[in-house]
């Protein structure tokens, strides 16, 4: 891998615990920096994090970042309502009584009809609704799985009463930590003048650098993918763990799990569906999977595929599908887990470096005859609007399962 042009900063910029005296000076320490650096990579090896924009410098190990929300449009019903006219009351899912407002008009469907509500009273999660109006009948209706929704279709004021007070859904505040990747390089004087089969005529330092860097960046995809974030439990060195740094699987809540069934195009559909009916048109435009699954969804319209085929070439990949709720690109890692996919917006996510804490090699002190370094970088990343996000998880990742595979 070639390394890209460097910045040189010379002086204080070393910040190595080695002695200063019989070894390398002070006055010839090297801080090149490497921002942005896997980008000089094969996508292929880290095609997620390199997706990803870098977003603004960061100096506090809290980054938060505030997500807003409209106000929901629907309500889930919390026990069984059983027939009968005139003004009853009803019991909503626990919290779901913050979400209606006095004069609001309900629509609720069940296997016995629609029946269309106006709600009069509001006490924490029970509702006192006029039943049955608008032509409708006071039906039986009962719970369903996975859940029994009520419409909300908007206050039905009457003349010279006071307006009732509407509510409001308050924003969230997440907030991720920053991770620190390390590494250090070591090559004695004698190795790095001694070629081989693998390094002849080049710097061994400078190869064994490019190497750390490229498993540095799949580190950094990986973390990405998987990492869990965590606190600080302590400053002192070797005591008590560091800060990580949360991933798209953290930051990832809505959850299809397919348990050993294999993903089908009705499982894609179910999740751009609710995407669409819970966040319009911020839904998803990416589905993100590793290898098999990604064969797996391609082999789902294999079987419909009108092909122009040639002599030299054909396809058996679909690099991406549009359906009703919008077009879903595909992308893959070999670093998501198997049976995972996730469906998201590459703009949501933004990665971000420590203020001083980009990607950079730093020349250390030595007391003897050999070259040493570390090649560090020191990021987290940010994740807004979660709720347009979705994982399919579990997937079958058994070939006999797809037929076309």
């Amino acid at each position: 891998m070639a390394l890209p042009a460097s910045t040189t900063v010379r002086g204080a910029q070393n910040t190595g615990t080695e002695a200063l005296t019989g070894g390398t000076s002070l006055s010839s320490m090297v801080v090149r920096l490497f921002a942005g650096f896997t980008e000089y990579l094969d996508p292929t090896e880290t095609p997620f994090s390199s997706s990803v924009d870098e977003g603004r410098t960061v100096n506090q190990k809290k980054i938060e970042w505030g997500t807003g929300f409209l106000s929901p449009n629907k309500v889930t019903l919390g026990a069984t309502l059983n027939s009968g006219a005139g003004n009853v009351t009803v019991t909503l899912a626990a919290g779901d009584g913050a979400k209606v407002q006095l004069t609001d008009v309900l629509r609720i469907t069940s296997t016995t009809g629609v029946e269309h509500w106006w709600v009069t009273g509001i006490a924490t999660d029970t509702l006192t609704v006029s039943r049955a109006i608008g032509g409708t009948s006071a039906l039986q209706h009962t719970l369903q799985a996975p859940a029994q929704i009520i419409e909300i279709l908007g206050p039905a004021g009457q003349e010279n009463a006071d307006s009732p007070i509407a509510p409001i859904t308050k924003g969230a505040l997440e907030y991720n930590l920053p991770q620190l990747f390390d590494y250090a390089v070591q090559v004695s004087n004698r190795e790095d003048a001694t070629p081989d089969y693998e390094y002849e005529g080049a710097s061994r330092y400078d190869a064994y650098l490019a190497r750390v860097m490229k498993n540095a960046a799949i580190d950094f995809e990986k973390s990405m993918i998987m990492g869990k974030r965590g606190a600080e439990t302590s400053m002192v060195v070797g005591s008590g763990l560091p800060t990580f740094m949360g991933g798209l699987d953290f930051f990832t809540d809505r959850r299809y799990d397919l348990a050993g069934v294999p993903i089908s195009e009705n499982a894609f559909r179910t999740m751009q569906r609710d995407l669409w009916r819970d966040v319009g048109e911020n839904r998803p435009d990416t589905f993100i999977s590793g290898g098999f699954l990604r064969e797996a969804i391609s082999s789902l319209w294999n079987a419909n595929r009108y092909a122009t085929v040639t002599d030299e070439k054909t396809t058996l990949v679909w690099d991406s599908v549009k359906t009703e709720y919008g077009t879903i690109r595909f992308l893959m890692s070999r670093y998501i887990m198997d049976g995972y996919g996730f469906y998201l917006n590459l703009k949501d996510i933004k990665k971000h470096p420590y203020k001083n804490g980009v990607w950079a090699e730093v020349a250390l002190a030595t007391q003897g005859p050999y070259k040493k370094g570390r090649f560090t970088g020191d990021y987290t990343s940010s994740w807004r609007n979660n709720a347009a996000r979705a994982a399919i998880v579990n997937a079958s990742t058994l070939s006999s399962d797809y037929t076309n595979l």
